[in-house]
């Protein structure tokens, strides 16, 4: 299946192995949010069924954001879980489907800030309740498509329920058993703690962010694909307005590579 994105495709030597649940990952502003869009945006131009979670971002922010690249969103159905939230309208270019909400202004805070907000405005958010409305959404609907954005957001709203580990495992399990394909937006992992996302999911892409010699740079690389070759070298890319765009032909520069090499150490 193709990620919409043709350079990225051939770093996964055609694309992901379908019906499986893939991690992406990366420090903030790195580009997660605009992969996923992009893969979902892929999947109704070819007449599939796509499905956002939105947990970090209103739908009504997520909307403006690709609006300026020109994409027609208005197939892809969102789902919006945040309990906090309030409904919007269906004049909107994304789709509302049931347990419509909006984030509101959490959007807008600073990664601290925000993590704290979404502790005490959603008690009641478990990785185990968002699991209940995806099989819901998943027995109405026959999605191809589904992102998840994002896991670190989800996991902080369900510490206070504990047993989160176990619900992501669970997740990733529906996820797979359910047939989709689907994207999984998280952090960069901590390589000190084991993330149960992280070892269970079929792959993983990552992308990093770096300054370097006063310009920021940015390459992806893949860290893991389960069942198939491929491309084992960070490869540069660039944010454009038409989305990414992935050079999977040209190597990073040698400081690109130490910058890595010094980050994973």
């Amino acid at each position: 299946m193709s990620t919409g994105v043709p350079g990225l495709d051939e770093m996964l030597r055609g694309g992901l192995i379908a019906g499986r649940p893939y991690v992406v990952s990366g420090t903030s502003g790195s580009g997660k949010t605009t992969l996923a869009i992009q893969f979902l945006h892929d999947g109704v131009k070819r007449g599939e069924r796509a499905l956002m979670v939105a947990i970090d971002e209103p739908p009504a922010e997520i909307r403006e954001n690709v609006r300026a690249m020109g994409w027609d969103v208005g197939k892809i159905r969102i789902l919006d879980v945040h309990p906090a939230a309030k409904a919007f309208s269906k004049r909107v270019s994304m789709v509302e489907v049931a347990a419509q909400r909006s984030v509101g202004s959490l959007g807008d805070a600073g990664p601290s800030v925000k993590a704290e907000a979404l502790k005490a405005a959603s008690p009641d958010v478990s990785v185990q309740s968002l699991q209940l409305m995806l099989k819901q959404e998943l027995q109405e609907t026959k999605y191809t498509r589904v992102v998840v954005d994002s896991l670190t957001s989800l996991k902080k709203m369900a510490e206070s329920t504990g047993d989160t580990d176990e619900g992501i495992m669970s997740l990733l399990r529906f996820l797979s058993e359910a047939r989709v394909t689907s994207l999984l937006i998280t952090d960069l992992p901590d390589p000190t703690e084991l993330q149960p996302e992280i070892f269970i999911s079929r792959g993983e892409i990552r992308l990093h962010k770096r300054m370097i010699s006063n310009r920021t740079d940015r390459f992806v690389s893949i860290e893991k694909l389960r069942g198939s070759a491929h491309d084992a070298l960070p490869r540069p890319m660039v944010i454009t307005e038409k989305g990414i765009i992935v050079d999977s032909k040209k190597k990073v520069s040698k400081a690109a590579m130490r910058s890595l090499q010094a980050f994973n150490q």
